[in-house]
Parts: C-alpha cells; sequence; structure tokens
C-alpha cells in the first residue's frame, strides 16, 4: 500500500500564494504566484536529508520524512530499543 503525500504546510496543497490586503475573511484576496515551499508542487518534501522525496510522516522531532528516510529511521529506533 502506498503511504498518502502530504500536503505543504505554507500553501495548505494550493500551490499558489494568496494574499489579502486586510487579513481574515477578506474576500478581495489574489493571486501572489507560486508557493516557495514546495514551488507549486503542492506537496511537501523530506525535511531530513533534503532528498526531495515526498513526505509521508514525521519522526519524534516534527520533521517531515519520505517513505526511505521514514523506514531507515524506524528501523533505527527498532535497533535501539532492542
Amino acid at each position: 500500500m502506498a503511504a498518502s503525500i502530504l500536503p505543504c504546510p505554507t500553501c495548505l496543497g494550493e500551490g499558489r500564494i494568496w494574499k489579502s490586503k486586510y487579513g481574515g475573511n477578506d474576500p478581495d484576496v489574489w493571486d501572489a504566484g507560486q508557493c516557495p515551499t514546495c514551488e507549486g508542487a503542492r506537496e511537501m518534501r523530506c525535511d531530513v536529508r533534503k532528498c526531495k522525496g515526498w513526505a509521508v510522516g514525521f519522526n519524534e522531532e516534527g520533521e517531515a520524512m519520505c517513505e526511505d528516510c521514514l523506514a531507515e529511521w524506524t528501523a533505527q529506533v527498532e535497533a535501539e530499543t532492542d
């Protein structure tokens, strides 16, 4: 089963940044361009090794991790607890 990819926390999965003159519930918003965090991809990237993999989960420190990094981290934690 493939893991689900996490949405970008900066743009909330929109891929674009929306600005408002007044903030809050102001209906007058405009497209301020591509999200600088995900570069328009809409998905969160791995924080651990900057391997550019899509994040699927988090470690105990709250870092976003791709499937490979998460598997390595889980194996390391399990080895330390044995």
